[in-house]
């Protein structure tokens, strides 16, 4: 065990690899999206390779469940009742859990009942409004049931909802997977300490000597032209807007920087307008370079300097970031959360210590101060990333952490 409570996971690259076929049920929702779609295709993809096949279990039909099905994967879809989502305010978030407990205690025994048919060793499941479902339908049949947290646990008054939390894994003997170390500590570790298991990158497809990256030119973006990026939704969260004020009060000198936002358009949705809006009243309309939401955000970093997130909040892990340096591009982060583990200040990016207009403006200017180590330091963000963040090594730690849980079963019965 670490630092915070926070236990290390994972099994040893060189022997991961040495076991025996399992089969292993992801519980989704069936629309999940960015973020969290990719840590599930990931993830579930890595591990075929080292003799897990993934059985996905989706609530109701979507599309997540129909690309799951297209990429080869067994699909079952229950067609029940989609859960609420827990947001809004302490009250109306209070009220959204009790009806996740009662929808969970209605759907449990139908998926049991498709677990066991499926003849799974375990399940695994990211959204929390999910994990009490699949954890109390894996301690139903007896197989264990791994968390793998998707988002940083909210703080409410006197600890509620880690007391909830922790209570319900312990109950049902939930390995929590947490992907950074900030993540697990807004869980705590008392009584279940989480396992730290960081996300990771895939190194083929985010591979800066790929020969089909788009130019600038291409999107309209002049060739000597310096390139911020956010590759994320066009989300008031995402801090888009506060990077383009911020890049809007630059000095003249700095007049041919651009940001390039990969992840929607004006038109996708209202945040997205406002935007185009933004950009015109601060005389950016020119420099400000909006692309879709594409399947293909790597090809993208072709036309990029620096990468940049700006999550206004503690930011879970990350996969953006990393998927840059994988690319050789350093990263401009907001450092709460997952980016001020995964990017070091000074050497594969900068820190931001607020996420305010005033402090990215300051975060640029250090940025552009640096142009010179630019090569340098995207070069050391690579080879960060290749060390520490490919799903190679995250699918290997796994794997590394569900025999040892069913080794521990195993042994429990003898």
């Amino acid at each position: 065990m670490s630092m915070d409570g926070v236990k290390e996971g994972g099994a040893d690259l060189k022997t991961a690899g040495d076991n025996n076929c399992l089969r292993l049920a992801w519980v989704i929702a069936g629309d999940e999206f960015a973020g969290v779609g990719q840590a599930v295709r990931g993830l579930a993809t890595a591990v075929r390779s080292l003799g897990i096949v993934p059985v996905v279990v989706s609530l109701r039909p979507g599309p997540f469940a129909e690309f799951m099905h297209a990429a080869g994967f067994e699909v079952k879809i229950l067609n029940v009742v989609s859960m609420p989502v827990l947001s809004g305010g302490l009250f109306r978030k209070f009220m959204l859990h009790l009806q996740v407990r009662r929808m969970s205690a209605e759907i449990m025994p139908q998926l049991a009942q498709v677990l066991r048919e499926s003849n799974v060793q375990g399940v695994h499941v990211l959204w929390p409004n999910l994990m009490v479902l699949a954890a109390a339908a894996a301690a139903e049949i007896g197989i264990p049931c791994f968390w793998e947290m998707s988002n940083a646990m909210g703080n409410y008054p006197f600890g509620a909802n880690r007391w909830l939390v922790q209570r319900a894994i312990q109950r049902w003997g939930v390995t929590v997977l947490a992907n950074s170390r900030y993540a697990a500590t807004t869980l705590g570790s008392t009584p279940v300490a989480p396992i730290l298991l960081y996300l990771g990158a895939d190194q083929a497809r985010f591979s800066p000597g790929r020969p089909d990256l788009i130019a600038r030119q291409q999107l309209g973006i002049p060739a000597g032209a310096t390139v911020f990026a956010i590759v994320a939704r066009l989300e008031r969260d995402k801090g888009q807007a506060v990077v383009l004020q911020a890049m809007a009060g630059l000095p003249r000198s700095f007049s041919n920087t651009h940001l390039l936002l990969v992840g929607g358009t004006p038109g996708d949705n209202q945040f997205g307008d406002e935007l185009a809006a933004l950009a015109v009243r601060l005389g950016m309309s020119g420099r400000l370079h909006m692309v879709g939401n594409v399947p293909d955000p790597e090809r993208y970093y072709g036309a990029i300097d620096v990468a940049v997130n700006a999550y206004l909040g503690a930011e879970s892990f990350g996969l953006s970031v990393v998927e840059a340096m994988m690319m050789g591009k350093p990263a401009l982060v907001h450092a709460l959360g997952g980016p001020a583990e995964t990017v070091v200040d000074g050497t594969t990016g900068w820190h931001v210590k607020r996420p305010t207009m005033e402090a990215f403006h300051e975060g640029m200017m250090r940025v552009l101060t640096d142009r010179r180590r630019w090569a340098e330091m995207g070069a050391a963000a690579r080879a960060r990333a290749l060390e520490h963040f490919t799903l190679e090594r995250q699918a290997a730690q796994y794997v590394g952490v569900v025999k040892e849980r069913l080794g521990a079963i195993e042994s429990g019965r003898r």
